[in-house]
């Protein structure tokens, strides 16, 4: 994939110093978090996604990452807060990084599972941002609705083992037991 920022756009003194950079709109990187809830029946859940401006979509429960938050920290947070679900901060696993190169900011997704051990915590779940979701369901993964949210459906295709388009580039999470037991100082 080519790069798509133009260094030669870049005015540059005879020093090779950067005098000016050319005015692009908000490349700050986005990183966030998808969270492949799985019932006991594998099914996952997914939200009607309605919000102003974008397409009518299914994804997982997800958002930004904020300061100071580990991966699994900002999946609880969001997940309770679009979902009212309260997850074991313990049980829920990384398994990917994803980087969506066809965006023209940094787009990373960090993919996480949790399995629901309890089957009475689906009567959880609620709406708790209508202006955002419209609804929450549970679907097989071999029966998912067509319009899935892109990052969420390059979440399942790695966790299928599917190839994924072009434009997506995955990086698998293997947890360690112990962190500390493959260094060596």
């Amino acid at each position: 994939m080519e790069n798509k920022f133009d260094i030669a756009a870049l005015g540059t003194s005879s020093s090779g110093l950067v005098e000016s950079i050319p005015e692009v709109r908000d490349i700050s990187p986005l990183i966030g978090v998808g969270v492949m809830i799985f019932d006991e029946t594998d099914k996952v859940l997914l939200g009607l996604r309605i919000k102003e401006g974008e397409e009518t979509s299914w994804c997982f429960p997800g958002g930004k990452i904020e300061a100071g938050e580990t991966f699994e920290q900002s999946a609880a947070r969001e997940v309770f807060e679009e979902t009212s679900l309260k997850l074991d901060i313990s049980n829920i696993q990384p398994f990917t990084v994803l980087i969506d190169q066809s965006s023209l900011r940094i787009n990373t997704t960090i993919g996480l599972s949790f399995k629901l051990t309890d089957s009475s915590l689906k009567e959880q779940v609620m709406v708790t941002e209508p202006d955002i979701f419209e609804s929450w369901s549970w679907f097989s993964l071999s029966d998912l609705p067509p319009n899935l949210f892109p990052a969420s459906a390059a979440m399942i295709k790695v966790w299928k083992e599917e190839k994924l388009a072009d434009y997506w580039a995955s990086y698998p999470i293997k947890m360690a037991a112990n962190p500390k037991q493959h260094l060596s100082f």
